[in-house]
């Protein structure tokens, strides 16, 4: 069924202080049989709902959520940037929720949470029955108070941030053409990447798979300067680690603030990773509504597999699941979202089967 029930317990009350008269009975029941139908033609970008778990495999998701706040005020925040005026709203929570339960992904990575302390309300409030045992999220200092995190139905071994690493000498990689100017070179992480180590248990007698992701949120807007530096410096890192560790099953995930062409995204082709788009599950006809991943019609969110992991994806697994699209003339400077509205960006979803098979 399409994705997102959240306007049903709504209508539940549609009736509640009316007396159930017959007309108001009719009505209320053609209501109720049209919701399906008008919120499907609701979601404009991805699919309606999500393909079905191929077996044995587990399921991977990444999903900026847009501002993920809890109503506790954090004296951190003040002035301008103030927490409790961001609180996520009742109906927001539970759209978010709805289609995070839906997508049913063992492993979620997500982007603009809060803190640790938001996650953990979010997952107890909203996901408490979808096994979410394990949790990472780290405050990286960034002054809006927003950060990556990931839940995890496996056991997280390790978490890596880099919250105060020197990009500086990223300028000196920038050979050749198509390299951003603009502003003064970069000297930090806008918002640190999040690395995660996770342990699958083997099934049977197999021995357990180990996948590390790294989830991103590159600075948005026209800071291309700034995500080409990042990027360039996060591949560093990450081929340090590769270098100690040439089996190292990785995946990057997240906003990467990016167009398909841009010179960001393309660092991380040059260095190997392949993107998920590669295992989309639609190839043929008019697929570009697929696999926009942003309400403004736009692909700013990835999943870029270095060929270690790549070998364990399972082929035509990569999704968009689509949820309410706020309407054309929806202007969020000014507008509050309609009610049903979950985010502004679309949860990427793949598949992968979680045993060396390269090896």
């Amino acid at each position: 069924m399409p994705i997102a029930s959240c306007e049903d317990s709504r209508a539940l009350s549609w009736t509640n202080n009316r007396h159930p008269g017959l007309l108001s009975f009719l009505l209320y029941g053609a209501f109720v049989l049209m919701l399906p139908i008008l919120h499907a033609e609701e979601i404009r970008y991805g699919r309606k709902e999500p393909l079905p778990r191929p077996d044995k495999a587990i399921r991977l998701a990444s999903y900026n959520v847009l501002n993920l706040f809890d109503a506790k005020d954090d004296p951190a925040l003040q002035g301008e940037f103030d927490d409790i005026t961001m609180v996520t709203s009742q109906n927001r929570c539970e759209c978010l929720g709805q289609v995070i339960q839906q997508i049913d992904a063992d492993i979620l990575c997500l982007q603009e949470v809060e803190s640790e302390e938001a996650l953990r309300w979010f997952r107890d409030t909203y996901l408490a029955d979808m096994g979410y045992e394990y949790l990472a999220s780290r405050d990286v200092g960034y002054y809006r108070g927003i950060e990556q995190s990931v839940l995890s139905r496996f056991p997280i071994s390790h978490a890596t941030t880099w919250a105060n690493e020197d990009l500086t000498d990223m300028e000196e990689l920038k050979t050749g053409e198509g390299w951003n100017e603009d502003g003064e070179p970069p000297t930090q992480f806008q918002r640190s990447p999040l690395m995660v180590d996770i342990k699958i248990p083997g099934r049977a007698n197999a021995q357990h798979y180990e996948i590390t992701v790294v989830v991103v949120h590159h600075k948005s807007g026209w800071h291309r300067r700034q995500r080409e530096s990042e990027a360039l410096q996060l591949v560093e890192l990450l081929q340090r680690r590769l270098a100690k560790e040439p089996n190292l099953n990785l995946l990057v995930v997240g906003d990467f603030n990016a167009g398909p062409f841009d010179k960001s995204l393309a660092v991380y082709q040059d260095a190997g990773f392949i993107n998920a788009y590669n295992h989309r599950w639609k190839t043929t006809g008019n697929t570009r509504d697929y696999f926009r991943t942003h309400e403004s019609d736009r692909v700013l969110d990835y999943m870029m597999i270095h060929p270690n992991a790549d070998a364990e994806i399972v082929d035509h697994s990569f999704q968009i699941v689509g949820t309410l699209f706020p309407g054309d003339s929806y202007d969020y400077r000014k507008d509050q979202p309609p009610s049903g509205y979950a985010a502004d960006h679309y949860p990427l979803v793949i598949d992968m089967l979680p045993h060396d098979r390269a090896n």
